[in-house]
């Protein structure tokens, strides 16, 4: 929820991002509630890897339409 706090306040501003995450967590209340489920963070790691994974791709996309190329790290170091 924090990482999603500071894309919202980046997007946003800070008061709408705040009411955007307090509408986020109530509705994940209210759905765990009425369907009597019990909370599963690997849901919440699951979408912060696709997440990530969009980073990456738009990041890459945007670096060769500048003509740049974007080599990670570990493979750079290899």
């Amino acid at each position: 929820m924090g990482a999603y706090l500071r894309r919202m306040k980046a997007k946003l501003g800070p008061p709408a991002a705040t009411t955007a995450t307090a509408h986020k967590i109530a509705v994940l209340f209210y759905t765990l509630v009425r369907r009597q489920v019990e909370y599963d963070e690997t849901i919440w790691a699951t979408r912060n890897a696709e997440h990530q994974k969009r980073l990456e791709f738009h990041l890459k996309r945007d670096a060769k339409r500048l003509g740049y190329r974007v080599i990670p790290l570990e493979e750079a170091t290899a």
